[in-house]
């Protein structure tokens, strides 16, 4: 285990994903939380995260595509288990065999699922896609929902939409939000079907919305869906990157650091290599911008991010070979997901997602460690 923790690794909190969890719960009320997982729970490792929100209650699970679901299922999942993506005909028979249930955004697709399921003799479990504003995926009138409830392979368990905007406070974006819910509403509403629209966005700022269910995505993992605005209810951080420190030099002025010589010293300094560069997930944006926590001291990016390395300035700071440098992590607002997000132009989202296969996932409950992922030992 400690050779494991000498390079760069991904600590995934089970204690923090709870405390999300029941905070998201008692802001939702009554209704019904899906715990969207695609994209290996945004980074976090979904086998661990879906089985112990299972543990806490949570029995419906969303993934992007079929082989996600198929791993979930593999892992001993229980519990509904959405595909929001496209399933194509020559994998119909996976979906029966793990009991995955696919979403259908077109009577076209929804007409081979059923001609499919009535060849075998049962019927497919679906979740309808109305498209209400975000026309990406989705049907747009009732006509084209009432045809496919009409579909005698189909067995239509819920009508969702998914908002485009809800994470803003812009007057003209919440009309929007407001105008994509009451489209789902009266396309989809009285017809017997489970409701689910409000995102992570919707859920905290659209709480007021009529539905049966609500899908919980980056606020599980507690960040934000548009930081810095606030969030109605406290989250704390799942994931904290971490590295170490695994060489100290003294460099004098006039020293160059890195590719391209973009950073040279003004002064006389001490460098610190910590192994961990753009093939870990952390971005050669942060070149030059970046912060690490090391000892308590934030330590600045000195020139490029390289493929396995960075070098940061420790001048002045009590650091030694292998001391642990936080990358990520919630200690305080420097090196925070969403804000190192921000620093770059993007979301919190991309950088959990980018922490890469080759980044093993700590998995920690009650202060120990219960797991360690290490993606490249076995393949799907």
């Amino acid at each position: 285990m400690e050779k494991l923790l000498r390079r760069t690794w991904a600590e995934i909190d089970l204690d923090a994903l709870k405390y999300n969890y029941n905070a998201i719960r008692s802001h939702s009320g009554d209704k019904e939380i899906i715990a969207i997982v695609k994209a290996d729970a945004y980074g976090h490792d979904d086998k661990n995260i879906s089985l112990r929100l299972y543990e806490l209650g949570v029995r419906r699970f969303a993934v992007s595509n079929i082989w996600e679901g198929i791993k979930l299922r593999r892992a001993g999942l229980d519990g509904e288990i959405l595909i929001f993506g496209y399933t194509e005909s020559g994998f119909f028979d996976e979906l029966v065999e793990y009991s995955l249930t696919q979403t259908v955004g077109g009577y076209e697709y929804a007409e081979a699922l059923s001609d499919y399921a009535l060849s075998k003799g049962l019927r497919l479990p679906v979740h309808i896609k109305i498209n209400t504003g975000m026309n990406r995926v989705g049907i747009d009138t009732e006509e084209e929902l009432d045809r496919i409830l009409l579909l005698g392979g189909l067995d239509c368990k819920a009508a969702y939409t998914h908002f485009s905007c809800a994470d803003s406070i812009d007057k003209q974006d919440i009309e929007y939000t407001d105008a994509q819910q009451e489209k789902l509403i009266n396309i989809a509403g009285g017809k017997g079907l489970l409701i689910h629209s409000q995102n992570s966005a919707g859920i905290a700022y659209h709480g007021c919305y009529k539905a049966d269910a609500v899908r919980a995505g980056i606020i599980l993992y507690g960040l934000s869906p548009n930081y810095p605005l606030p969030l109605p209810f406290k989250l704390k951080p799942v994931m904290s990157l971490r590295s170490c420190v695994q060489q100290i030099k003294h460099i004098k002025a006039g020293t160059y650091i890195s590719y391209g010589r973009t950073f040279c010293s003004d002064k006389d300094m001490d460098i610190a290599v910590v192994p961990v560069g753009y093939a870990d997930g952390y971005f050669r944006d942060f070149s030059s911008k970046g912060k690490m926590l090391i000892n308590g001291r934030l330590c600045g990016v000195l020139g490029r991010v390289c493929m396995d390395q960075t070098v940061v300035d420790v001048t002045g700071a009590d650091v030694k070979p292998g001391d642990i440098a936080t990358v990520y992590g919630g200690e305080c607002e420097q090196t925070g997901i969403d804000y190192n997000a921000s620093m770059i132009g993007t979301i919190g989202y991309e950088l959990t997602c980018a922490v890469s296969c080759r980044v093993p996932r700590v998995i920690i409950s009650g202060g120990k460690i219960i797991d360690v992922v290490r993606y490249g030992d076995t393949a799907l």
